[in-house]
């Protein structure tokens, strides 16, 4: 058979370049963390009360000085980290917008590249029946070993379903 050429990609290091400004982008965010195990789970329920609530406790704290010190807490720093969340929850949004955008474009130039692939095939197939085209008959027949490796076999019964018992008899 035919040596394999790997060709340099002309695409990864502008990719590199752009992975390398994304992760940047982390230390230009204030009060940036990142996220621990099981934190998420723990902040669930205390980061989803409503904002008037948020509102209406900082009313509060910002009357009573024994509260402040009670709570341990006061009105411009429970304001701060509300406004905090409001004004960066649109960078969320954007970055989410971003990610499956660039997830689609991603699959997009693979399915471009998979129908140009899938032509040269079949060309490559009708020119190797022809008198001048012999020498295309290994590399057809090394896509068709590679095309049926990579897809899966459909088959006429469905899979057993695990938790059906192994002794059950069938209707």
């Amino acid at each position: 058979m035919t040596d394999t050429v790997i060709a340099p990609n002309p695409h990864a290091e502008p990719a590199k370049a752009l992975l390398d400004k994304i992760r940047a982008l982390r230390a230009e965010i204030p009060r940036f963390r990142v996220e621990l195990p099981d934190e998420k789970i723990r902040m669930a329920g205390v980061a989803s009360v409503p904002d008037p609530f948020l509102e209406s406790a900082s009313v509060t704290v910002e009357r009573s000085a024994v509260l402040q010190a009670a709570a341990n807490s006061n009105a411009p720093t429970l304001r701060d980290a509300f406004g905090y969340s409001l004004a960066y929850e649109a960078v969320v949004q954007e970055l989410g917008a971003l990610q499956r955008d660039m997830a689609h474009t991603i699959r997009f130039e693979r399915a471009r590249a998979a129908l140009c692939a899938l032509d040269i095939y079949a060309i490559a197939g009708r020119m190797a029946k022809q008198k001048d085209g012999a020498e295309l008959i290994p590399h057809v027949q090394d896509m068709r070993r590679k095309l049926k490796r990579g897809r899966r076999k459909a088959t006429s019964q469905p899979a057993p379903d695990p938790a059906a018992p192994k002794d059950a008899v069938k209707t």
